[in-house]
């Protein structure tokens, strides 16, 4: 079932970006991945991984989600979740609350997260 096998490329990645271990994050995304973050800043694969793993400009403490909810379709999938992230950004320590949108390809078999948008979650 998609929803099982994206919350473990989920959790995987959470794991790999708070240990910073940037060749195991960048063999969850696929080659031609894109990511939105909260600024609306755009990246690409090496981007994402230079800016959240390798780089050290922001260092992730934590990363837990909840809500996960996944839309299967023909060769990708759709997953929607609320991430929880702690991290540092020059020397500031950051908690704060997001809402995701992750999509992901079937690569022959195997999820690849293919492309994202965070938003920040307003009270």
């Amino acid at each position: 079932m998609a929803l099982d096998e994206i919350r473990r490329v989920l959790t995987a990645k959470a794991d790999a970006i708070v240990r910073r271990a940037t060749d195991e994050l960048a063999l969850l995304l696929h080659p031609d991945f894109i990511y939105v973050n909260a600024s609306g800043k755009t990246f690409d694969k090496a981007g994402y991984l230079d800016t959240y793993s390798g780089s050290g400009r922001i260092v992730f403490i934590e990363q837990r989600f909840n809500d996960l909810e996944v839309l299967e379709f023909s060769g990708f999938a759709v997953a929607t979740l609320i991430v929880h992230d702690k991290f540092s950004i020059g020397g500031q320590d950051i908690r704060a609350t997001y809402r995701s949108l992750c999509v992901f390809s079937d690569d022959k078999g195997r999820w690849l997260w293919a492309a994202g948008q965070t938003m920040a979650v307003r009270n």
